[in-house]
């Protein structure tokens, strides 16, 4: 039988949902770069921990409510891979913030940015996934252009190891949404990830307790994070992934910290030159990667897949 990722294969070079992929993943971008301002204006009300253990369960619990029967309808090859982007993302993102405790904010985010070139190595050894050269050069401008953003030197230490694990953790979770993600079902899929998510950091939350805000300016921040920034930009993230290679949707992703840096001036921080230089690379990297690459060869055969039984032909 011919996989999903197969015929995706297939159709790519006609295929008129790709760009608007693209577009869709900047978009998803571009919100979760506000949404690091939310953050930071949340996080004296509410805490690391707290803020991200109710975003995702409060939105994986409205997208159920919705549609209470998309996770059943997943079947046994999109559960197991639901629940396989749960727990990488969402072991991802403690891994991430716990590093935060033990690092400068640059050293952080330009170690978390390292799962754009650890992206397409993943892939090629979890599905056997070939990397175009357009995409390598738009992994390699992109790294550039994240370097040059955020990359004050690196000294290794206990926080470095668990940040370099949580990019790990960000590049299977895309790895996999890229092999499984189609389009019949992306609900299921977001929700089965959000939810997850939620699940793991809320037993990571509950030791300490679960603060809420406590300001109107605090919920309503809280109800962007959960609505857009959560509940919204993971089904986008879901469903481009769907058209997209993890490789090509790990270099849009770049795109996040040049956001937070253009949006930090509505605030009245200002660009320096390196934001200004590392921007036109990452804006290189997109070119490269729509511009230039190209549909690629089946990956392996699918891990999750059912096997069917022998038939009996004595």
């Amino acid at each position: 039988m011919v996989s999903t990722r197969q015929k995706r294969n297939v159709s790519d070079r006609t295929d008129p949902g790709r760009r608007l992929a693209f577009v869709a993943l900047t978009c998803a971008t571009a919100v979760w770069g506000w949404s690091y301002l939310a953050t930071v204006w949340l996080l004296p009300e509410m805490g690391t921990a707290s803020l991200v253990a109710v975003r995702f369960l409060l939105a994986g619990l409205i997208m159920v409510a919705v549609r209470p029967r998309a996770i059943l309808a997943l079947g046994r090859r999109h559960t197991l891979a639901g629940l396989g982007l749960a727990c990488f993302l969402g072991s991802g993102t403690l891994l991430q913030v716990q590093g935060q405790h033990y690092l400068p904010a640059s050293q952080s985010g330009f170690l978390t940015s390292l799962f754009v070139i650890l992206t397409p190595l993943v892939a090629r050894i979890l599905f056997g996934t070939k990397v175009t050269r357009g995409v390598w050069g738009g992994v390699i401008a992109a790294m550039a252009g994240l370097g040059v953003i955020a990359f004050n030197g690196v000294s290794f230490s206990f926080g470095t190891w668990l940040t370099l694990a949580g990019a790990l953790s960000y590049s299977v979770q895309m790895a996999l949404l890229s092999a499984y993600s189609s389009a019949d079902k992306v609900y299921g899929l977001a929700t089965l990830q959000i939810l997850g998510t939620g699940v793991i950091a809320s037993v990571w939350a509950v030791p300490s307790g679960i603060d809420l805000p406590d300001t109107p300016a605090g919920w309503g921040w809280l109800a962007y994070s959960t609505l857009l920034a959560t509940l919204g930009m993971y089904v986008v993230q879901t469903w481009a992934q769907s058209r997209l290679t993890a490789a090509s949707a790990a270099v849009v992703m770049a795109c996040e910290p040049l956001f937070v840096a253009l949006f930090s001036l509505l605030v009245g921080a200002s660009l320096s030159d390196r934001t200004i230089v590392g921007g036109l690379l990452i804006l290189l990297a997109m070119y490269l990667v729509i511009a230039v690459d190209r549909p690629v060869a089946p990956p392996l055969a699918d891990p999750l897949a059912v096997n069917p039984a022998p038939s009996d032909r004595s």
